[in-house]
């Protein structure tokens, strides 16, 4: 089917046993694989195995002290992340660092640069929290206006330390001003977001299932998919924008944050500048 890779995520992967037989499995097919793990469970042998099998790795840290990591993460987790940092450069596995912005962190997150530089990351990616599941109900996700000013400062922060930073689930932010900080778009059309349920989702923060693959295989599920109405909706959202210059690349921005907060998949995304202020 041409499918070219796989990302396992979670949750925490690492606590399903069988993750390594699906990572081999995977291999030996020829796909490429990474992992999205907090790293609080690695040791050597885990290290090693992922170095065996080219995994890349994906490491989700809070914080760039223990104060602000543990408020996430845990009293104590600092300093098993670290031991966990040190096993990974010991062993050599290429990584990235994924820092979730939200109302516990945000103030942190230019810091967020510089300590993803030192530990070896080869790249900090930064989200902003969605405002979906518990963080909805905790309210921990931020608004525009900070989100923005936060990513000024990490572009700031970024452009001295010539360290790249690459934005997810932003791609509003195409049309600012950016040296070392790149704006990725998003992937719906051409990732599968597959839930633990069999389900193909229509976005991994919306608990919309499009098709399954319980009862059918994954080509027959996806053709379902390319019939479903929303999904081909989302082949339309440039058209929510028309007349701004990225839109083509942006597509309505997230269609995730316009269901959540908007109760509308079809309206443009609540945190573009442009839509709550047209003028801009």
């Amino acid at each position: 089917m041409s499918i070219k890779g796989i990302d396992f995520t979670g949750g925490e992967p690492l606590l399903v046993k069988e993750v390594f037989e699906y990572i081999e499995k995977a291999r030996s097919l020829g796909l490429e694989v990474s992992l999205n793990s907090n790293a609080l469970l690695l040791n050597k042998e885990i290290a090693r195995f992922l170095k065996d099998n080219e995994v890349y790795l994906y490491v989700s840290i809070d914080g760039s002290n223990k104060d602000v990591f543990e408020k996430m993460r845990g009293k104590d987790n600092f300093d098993r992340l670290l031991n966990s940092i040190e096993l990974i450069n010991k062993f050599e596995i290429p990584f990235s660092v994924i820092f979730s912005i939200s109302s516990l962190n945000y103030f942190d997150a230019s810091n967020m640069v510089r300590f993803a530089k030192n530990i070896g990351a080869r790249e900090l990616c930064m989200i902003p929290v969605i405002p979906s599941g518990e963080a909805k109900n905790t309210r921990i996700y931020i608004g525009s206006d900070l989100l923005i000013r936060t990513i000024r400062e990490v572009s700031e922060e970024a452009e001295r330390e010539k360290y790249s930073v690459v934005l997810w689930c932003v791609p509003f932010m195409k049309s600012m001003n950016f040296n070392y900080v790149v704006i990725d778009e998003c992937h719906v059309l051409d990732y599968i977001d597959l839930a633990p349920t069999g389900d193909i989702m229509l976005c991994d923060v919306i608990d919309m299932p499009l098709s399954e693959i319980r009862t059918k295989s994954l080509l027959e599920a996806l053709k379902e998919v390319e019939q479903n109405k929303l999904y081909n909706l989302l082949k339309e959202r440039d058209k929510l924008c028309l007349g701004c210059n990225v839109a083509t690349f942006c597509k309505g921005g997230c269609y995730a944050r316009a269901y959540i907060l908007e109760n509308d998949i079809s309206k443009p995304d609540p945190y573009c500048p442009k839509v709550l202020s047209p003028s801009r």
